[in-house]
């Protein structure tokens, strides 16, 4: 009895011992990190993985980043595709950055539209409400009561007489700029519809054989010459124009069917009045929605006229 005793003693004293023992070893290497020694390493290296939980270990963690210049053509094609951080991405890894002037507009024009000059901005304003009070009290009453009996066929086939009798015109200032291929389209649609088109009642030549019509007058003979447009001028109900468009007019109106093939003044008037509101049974709708949507209408025409008279020229 006595020896168990003693032998559960000793074992007692022994753990007891161990215990402190290890004790103070836990406590003299907390003591030697205080004392300016290194700690040891509790970030683990597993691969390219790297696990830590502190705050202190993050700025070590960012320090083992790879640097920006490893990033591969890969991995930019990928931070590309989300916006602003494809931005950000270009400039860490060296790339040059697209400016804002650098971006292309897919809805811009691919060539600059020429600044129109007004100087007579006031006169043209108050032209142009003359010319607005004549078509709101007029012209679109008219234009309307003769939609509304005219149907469309009719009214496209009258158009299109007009359009074929414009062949002098259109031809002259083919010839003038050296286009000799839309001459050739003007001789070969004239011939046609004027055959077998019943006097250019109907367009075969464009319906039946793709012959495209042409749209030239002596306004654009003169800027293939170098002219310039000049001024901004809004005519007595012609409408808007400009200083070589108006000369052009006057050319392009001794060739018109109201002059060439009319008897007298009063008969060409008749004729050039008729054509007017044929074209206008057209546009009514347009012009409707033009003068709801437009903030400024007088400025909304200047500028499609210059875009219209601008694409012409370039065609």
């Amino acid at each position: 009895m006595g020896s168990k005793v003693f032998r559960r003693n000793l074992i007692l004293s022994f753990a007891v011992s161990l215990i402190f023992w290890m004790g103070s070893s836990v406590f003299a290497n907390a003591s030697s990190v205080d004392s300016g020694e290194v700690a040891p390493n509790f970030i683990q290296d597993v691969g390219d993985d790297l696990y830590a939980l502190t705050s202190d270990v993050t700025i070590m963690l960012e320090k083992k980043m790879l640097p920006s210049t490893s990033i591969t053509e890969s991995d930019t094609d990928f931070v590309e595709e989300v916006g602003e951080t494809a931005s950000n991405t270009a400039l860490r890894s060296g790339q040059k950055p697209q400016t804002y002037e650098e971006l292309e507009d897919p809805f811009a024009p691919t060539e600059e539209i020429p600044e129109l000059t007004d100087p007579m901005e006031g006169f043209n304003r108050f032209m142009f409400d003359v010319n607005e009070g004549i078509y709101d009290n007029v012209m679109e009453p008219v234009a309307r009561g003769y939609r509304a009996v005219i149907a469309e066929d009719f009214r496209m086939a009258i158009s299109n007489i007009f359009d074929n009798a414009a062949a002098p015109v259109k031809l002259l200032s083919s010839v003038l700029q050296g286009d000799f291929a839309k001459s050739g389209r003007v001789i070969a649609r004239t011939l046609i519809n004027t055959t077998v088109g019943i006097g250019g009642l109907l367009d075969v030549a464009g319906q039946e054989y793709d012959i495209k019509n042409v749209n030239e007058d002596f306004d654009q003979v003169l800027g293939r010459h170098g002219v310039p447009t000049g001024p901004y001028i809004v005519l007595p109900v012609l409408g808007p124009s400009t200083l070589r468009n108006a000369a052009g007019r006057v050319v392009d109106s001794l060739m018109s069917p109201g002059i060439a093939f009319a008897p007298g003044i009063a008969a060409g008037a008749a004729i050039n009045l008729s054509e007017n509101i044929n074209d206008v049974s057209f546009i009514l709708d347009d012009k409707e929605q033009l003068e709801d949507s437009a903030i400024d209408e007088y400025e909304s025409v200047r500028d499609f006229y210059q875009q219209y008279r601008h694409g012409l020229m370039n065609e």
